[in-house]
């Protein structure tokens, strides 16, 4: 496995650690950018592990569209249907960081936190 995979994937399992971390302290908002930056990082990391580069965007469903192009595609396709309103939290999550602040909710927490990890288990537990 290339290195930066490996880095990769490392920063997305801290994340997951972190927005752990955020939903024991109530921090809602945070939680959720922390799993939409390790969700990004793991589908990133499986398309450059994969055919070694993955397009610059930060949307989840635009970046799992393309892996689901070039890999177990229908898994993929019903992963973001089962996950549709998640994928739209945590990309929500991620600009209303930067810009304005939103509100999430503890059970937008832990269906974002369960969708991550059965992410990864999608993309990496072969």
């Amino acid at each position: 496995m290339k290195e930066e995979v490996r880095l990769m994937l490392r920063r997305a399992r801290g994340f997951i650690e972190d927005a752990e971390f955020d939903l024991e302290r109530g921090k809602f908002d945070l939680a959720v950018f922390h799993l939409e930056q390790a969700a990004q990082l793991m589908v990133k990391a499986k398309l450059l592990d994969m055919i070694g580069y993955y397009r610059r965007t930060h949307m989840l469903r635009e970046l799992l569209s393309d892996l689901a192009g070039i890999w177990k595609g229908n898994e993929v396709r019903g992963f973001v249907q089962a996950h549709k309103q998640e994928l739209r939290d945590m990309e929500r999550a991620y600009i209303t960081a930067r810009y304005i602040y939103e509100d999430f909710f503890e059970e937008e927490v832990k269906r974002a936190l369960s969708a991550v990890k059965e992410l990864e288990v999608l993309l990496w537990k072969e």
